[in-house]
């Protein structure tokens, strides 16, 4: 028995997957708060970043993949297609920032979108790896 077919597709994908694509939202939102121009106080530091070019994609992207996440751990019927859909989404935007932001002295939004897709890879991988069918 393979795992290749419709059978594959239609298995629930794994709730970590799920939790992380809520992580990954969450990660974005606070990226686009802070290229809205927020101050944000961490401990002895405060991270500000102001620059809206990057501050409504990275809020579409955050929506986007909070639909992702909400489908896969609610258990949908089609939650695995959606997820594989709004992560490739976010790894497009993410790919497109990172080329925007590897040529400036950026440093931090730079690490951002290596950590970003990192992230993002990691959920594809367990969205798309075979696993036990659902019972």
């Amino acid at each position: 028995m393979t795992t290749d077919g419709p059978d594959h597709r239609r298995r629930q994908p794994p709730v970590v997957a799920g939790v992380l694509m809520a992580l990954a939202a969450a990660a974005f939102v606070v990226a686009s708060i802070i290229h809205f121009g927020a101050d944000i106080p961490i401990g002895f530091t405060t991270v500000s970043d102001s620059f809206s070019g990057a501050a409504t994609p990275e809020a579409v992207i955050a929506a986007v993949v909070a639909i992702g996440a909400t489908a896969v751990l609610t258990r949908r019927t089609r939650s695995r297609g959606v997820a594989l859909g709004t992560t490739s989404f976010a790894l497009l935007g993410t790919v497109y920032g990172l080329s925007v932001t590897l040529n400036s002295t950026r440093t931090g939004d730079v690490a951002y979108h290596l950590g970003i897709l990192t992230t993002l890879l990691i959920i594809l991988g367990l969205l798309l790896a075979p696993g036990r069918p659902d019972a």
